[in-house]
This record gives C-alpha cells, sequence and structure tokens, in this order.
C-alpha cells in the first residue's frame, strides 16, 4: 500500500484531515503488535486517544474503497462514543457516496443501528435494512439483518 493506495492525493487528504497517523513496524514494536492484535499487514486500526479500537481495515485495498472503509472508521468511533447524529452523518454520507460498494452495504447497516439507538425504537431499523436488503441481497451485512429461523 506504501507504494500505491497511501499516497494517492485522495486517501492523503482524507488522512491528513481526519486521523493522526502513527505508523508501527511490527519487526520493532511487538508489544504494540499484540496490543493492537495485528496478525497481517497492512492493518489500518481507527484507535481513538485511550487506544480503544473502534475499527479496523485488513489487506490491501484500492485508494476509493480504502477512505470509504476509513470513514466507516470514524462512524463507528462516533457510534461507540454515543454521539449519534455525527454517526448518523457520516453513515449517510458513506452510503450515498460509495453506493454499490460494500463499504455501502455496511453503512446501511450501521445506519439502521444510529436510528434504533437514537431512539430505542426497534422499528426505526427497519427503513435502513430494507434499503440493505434491496440494494445489496447478497451482501454479508444483509445477512446480519436476518433472524435465523429455528428448524
Amino acid at each position: 500500500m506504501d507504494t500505491v493506495t497511501y499516497p494517492d492525493p485522495r486517501v492523503a487528504e482524507f488522512v491528513e484531515h481526519h486521523f493522526l497517523p502513527v505508523r508501527i513496524k511490527v519487526e520493532q514494536e511487538p508489544a504494540l503488535v499484540e496490543s493492537y492484535l495485528v496478525s497481517w499487514t497492512p492493518n489500518v486500526v481507527v484507535a481513538d486517544e485511550k487506544d480503544r479500537v473502534h475499527y479496523r481495515v485488513e489487506g490491501y485495498l484500492p485508494a476509493e474503497d480504502l477512505v470509504a472503509h476509513l470513514s466507516l472508521g470514524i462512524g463507528k468511533c462516533w457510534l461507540n462514543r454515543k454521539q449519534f447524529a455525527q454517526a448518523l452523518g457520516r453513515f449517510e454520507e458513506v452510503s450515498g457516496r460509495h453506493q454499490g460498494t460494500d463499504a455501502g452495504a455496511e453503512a446501511l447497516y450501521w445506519l439502521g443501528v444510529v436510528q434504533y439507538k437514537q431512539s430505542h425504537d426497534p422499528a426505526q431499523l427497519r427503513p435502513s435494512w430494507r434499503r440493505l436488503a434491496r440494494e445489496y441481497p447478497d451482501s454479508e451485512w444483509t445477512r446480519r439483518t436476518q433472524i435465523p429461523s429455528r428448524s
């Protein structure tokens, strides 16, 4: 990713605007590698100032996909901090900007979760999750919304 993805202006600008990037050389920092549960590289961890991990991107991604997943990481951080308005805005932005991608599907999943968390009304899950099922019928995120039937 050092030669293709990270130098891409879209990635560089997004990271510069939203994160304080830290590069860890796995051979030189075994304690940090263990602390962040890094078993494969590249491994991008979205963590907060208390070292709580909110999102992880493992493996190589093209620039636009990496930006989408980093944006999801910001949304997950907001969600975990119970800052629902910010999380809602982030997931709406990702679902619109990255429509048709894995990140777009994941954004719709979390959008429903945020809407539920804001209202404590399970019905608030339905609009986003119905859209998820309609636009991404074969997505892992769609499957996560379906309660398995008892056999």
